[in-house]
């Protein structure tokens, strides 16, 4: 499964979650994350692989499944993962987490393409 989008600037939200998350991250997804996501703009949402996903459900009050498929990110392959979360006000909009900060380490900006395999 490949998905390709256009990064886009996300609502700002995304370092309050990625906090709040991180400990379930670490858990189910073998790495800490840099706080934030990268966003990309889709033309569709992609159809993931079911027997890929991982879905985290958080025991907080206030915070909502998310399910998580693992991606390798751009040309680098940087080990990551794309976020659906179950209740998101995004639009055809897939969040991607990582330990490292993705628009540093890839070099990227608004309007770059990016291409995510799934592992």
């Amino acid at each position: 499964m490949k998905i390709t989008g256009i990064v886009t600037a996300g609502l700002g939200e995304g370092v309050v979650y990625v906090e709040k998350y991180n400990t379930l991250f670490f858990e189910k997804l073998g790495f800490s994350c840099f706080p934030g996501t990268l966003n990309l703009k889709v033309v569709t949402m992609p159809t993931l692989p079911f027997d890929k996903k991982i879905t985290i459900v958080p025991g907080d009050k206030g915070l909502f499944p998310v399910d998580c498929y693992k991606v390798r990110i751009g040309k680098e392959g940087i080990e990551g993962a794309v976020v659906l979360p179950h209740k998101t006000r995004h639009k055809n909009i897939v969040e991607i987490i990582s330990a490292q900060n993705l628009r540093k380490a890839l070099n990227l900006h608004d309007r770059d393409e990016v291409v995510c395999e799934s592992v």
